[in-house]
This record gives structure tokens, sequence and C-alpha cells, in this order.
């Protein structure tokens, strides 16, 4: 992996960004972002189907480690 490894908790998200919160709080391109890995193991629940909202336009998150690609300019 290149580039900047930014950590922190996904506080919402939409089409194009990402808001990533730790001590700051960074928007991030997801056109930017190469790799996501979660701070812990994710379960995936089959009961949750048909539980989001369609019509919101930003969805709040948990936890993870976003790697951008090299030369991005969106990570500062």
């Amino acid at each position: 992996m290149n580039g900047i490894k930014l950590q922190g908790q996904i506080e919402s998200f939409d089409q194009f960004v990402i808001l990533l919160k730790n001590t700051v709080s960074q928007m991030v391109y997801k056109h930017a972002i190469s790799t996501v890995v979660p701070s812990r193991p994710v379960s995936h629940h089959s009961g949750n189907a048909g539980t989001g909202s369609a019509g919101s336009s930003y969805h709040h998150g948990g936890q993870a480690a976003s790697q951008p690609t090299q030369g991005s300019d969106d990570a500062e």
C-alpha cells in the first residue's frame, strides 16, 4: 500500500465523500480511497435488510481506516 493512512470513525458519508472523524474531522473523496480496513471484525446480520433510509443523503457508520491513493490531495 502506498499513500497516506487515515484512521478514525466514519461519521457520515454520501455518494461522493466520507467524513472521517478522529482528533479532527476530514472529508475524503471516495475516488481517492484505495483500501478500507475495519478496526474490528464485521458481523453480517441477515436481519438488516430493508432498514436503510433510501431518501437520506448522508449515512452514519462505524470505525475504519482508509488508504487514499498516492498523490491524492484530498487527504490533507
